[in-house]
């Protein structure tokens, strides 16, 4: 690595994601119109490093080595202090929200990373192993980095990511809730095993929602974002769950779901003003049950993460 003469500065635009989409329990990842820019400066005087923060997470974020950005880049640069690293990152993302905000992180730090001394050192599909490594999960991380809808397959040597091509009408409303709900906490409400009823209506059921996402049959949503192995046991951990979900489909043609680990409402549908409608309504349903919530209604990010 030839070690800098001034400040060098990489920038870093990574989208935020939902996953899951219902069945597709992780190993499915769609990339949003929601960004988080970050720039990293490369100086070449020794120093700890460090990370700044404005906009979401600002001032509750980790300011040193705990940052998930730097804990990302220690996978490229085992030694953060031989050149002090400042990152500075402008969330859009909401934090613990289920939109990928850790992933889009650990994206951010890897690919700044990868170009802090000039020549990337790491393919992309090397910086996707140890983005998931990292995450723990690859749907996530597989939508910042390639952009789009992309289903996940754990093979014997890791994952491997499959794009697919969602159709260009599809939209997102994301209901985002007034609290937080750590990841950690949403794993644990999982059941160690589950029977084969509930392995086989999802595989069904994912097979259905990846092509009704590609070929735009919106009718189709509905009942192929059903799920049988996370959302069942999270309920609970969602003020309002069933009738956020049941307010999303009664407003118009969709397909809603957790994103994520939740505490995030999803629904899919076409572009237009009936998006704005369903968005309404699942901010309504959360507001009987007294929770205060936000509603996005993005498109899909079809680019991934981008770096000058």
């Amino acid at each position: 690595m030839r070690p800098p003469t001034k400040v060098r500065r990489i920038r870093v635009r990574v989208p935020g994601s939902t996953s899951n989409l219902g069945p597709g329990f992780d190993c499915l990842g769609l990339a949003l119109g929601l960004h988080n820019d970050v720039v990293l400066e490369v100086h070449p005087d020794p120093g700890e490093p460090v990370c700044e923060t404005v906009g979401e997470g600002a001032g509750t974020l980790a300011l040193g080595r705990e940052n998930m950005l730097l804990r990302a880049a220690s996978l490229v640069i085992p030694d953060l202090t031989r050149h002090r690293l400042v990152f500075k990152s402008e969330n859009r993302i909401p934090v613990s929200r289920g939109i990928g905000s850790s992933g889009a992180a650990i994206v951010a730090g890897l690919f700044a990373a990868n170009l802090a001394f000039g020549k990337p050192r790491f393919s992309d599909s090397e910086l996707f192993e140890r983005a998931v490594s990292l995450e723990g999960h690859p749907d996530n991380v597989a939508a910042s980095i390639y952009g789009g809808l992309v289903a996940s397959v754990k093979a014997n040597a890791g994952c491997r990511p499959f794009p697919l091509k969602p159709h260009p009408d599809l939209r997102a409303v994301v209901c985002v809730p007034d609290f937080e709900l750590p990841t950690a906490q949403a794993r644990a409400a999982l059941p160690p095993e589950y029977t084969r009823r509930a392995a086989v209506l999802n595989v069904s059921r994912a097979l259905v929602l990846s092509s009704s996402l590609e070929r735009g049959l919106w009718d189709r949503l509905a009942e192929a974002m059903e799920d049988d192995l996370h959302q069942p046991y999270r309920a609970h951990l969602v003020p309002g769950f069933h009738d956020v979900l049941a307010a999303a489909r009664g407003a118009g043609t969709c397909g809603a779901a957790l994103s994520g680990a939740g505490p995030s409402m999803l629904a899919l549908t076409r572009k237009g003003p009936g998006a704005e409608k369903i968005g309404r309504a699942m901010k309504a349903a959360f507001s009987r049950h007294r929770v205060k919530s936000r509603c996005l209604v993005l498109p899909v990010d079809h680019r991934g993460v981008r770096v000058q």
